[in-house]
């Protein structure tokens, strides 16, 4: 059977090419889209999805986890914004919990998307009119954060202007909504042909 490696911290795994491996082609449409997650969410859930913002710190560089500090080239005394939220439907069901990071004091609409309690962060990002050139470096599975013993799937990316990333994004989704399940080899390879 194959397996990508699970991580307990999450946004640490696979690489865009570990796609097959996922069984539900939800997931795999929806880890391989470079578009607005948010929309296919919504789309999926049939429902308006709002943001529960957790937590928006400031932080140097250092503190910022190893991968979205090489991701976004941080040296270890910038100053960094840090957003974790979770989509949450109306009746609270949560759909996605997220991780942004961003250098801090650099672009003004960045600091003030990022601050944004009102919106999904790429919403808030595009409505600044931020670019949104999208580049997936990770997939993998982790962790559930709101049941620790069940896997669900994750995606990160980085958001880029002129081949430069200027914030870092992981997803987790919710393993109601994304399936988490593998395929067996043989059907990978199936898929393939």
């Amino acid at each position: 059977m194959r397996h990508l490696t699970v991580h307990t911290d999450g946004c640490d795994g696979g690489t865009v090419e570990d796609l097959l491996g996922f069984r539900s082609p939800v997931t795999r449409m929806l880890l391989a889209s470079d578009g607005l997650t948010t929309v296919l969410l919504q789309a999926l859930t049939q429902a308006v999805l709002t943001p529960r913002v957790d937590s928006i710190e400031t932080m140097p560089g250092r503190h910022v986890k190893a991968t979205a500090r090489s991701a976004l080239r941080l040296a270890e005394d910038d100053v960094c914004l840090v957003r974790r939220t979770r989509l949450v439907t109306r009746t609270g069901e949560v759909v996605s919990a997220n991780i942004v990071v961003a250098p801090a004091g650099q672009d003004g609409r960045i600091d003030a998307a990022m601050r944004d309690r009102a919106r999904p962060i790429g919403f808030a990002f595009a409505a600044a009119g931020l670019p949104m050139s999208r580049r997936v470096s990770q997939v993998g599975l982790a962790p559930w954060p709101q049941a620790s013993a069940t896997q669900c799937v994750f995606k990160a990316y980085t958001l880029n202007a002129a081949d430069k990333p200027w914030a870092y994004i992981c997803e987790l989704f919710s393993p109601r909504i994304i399936p988490p399940e593998m395929q067996t080899d043989a059907a990978v390879v199936g898929e393939r042909a």
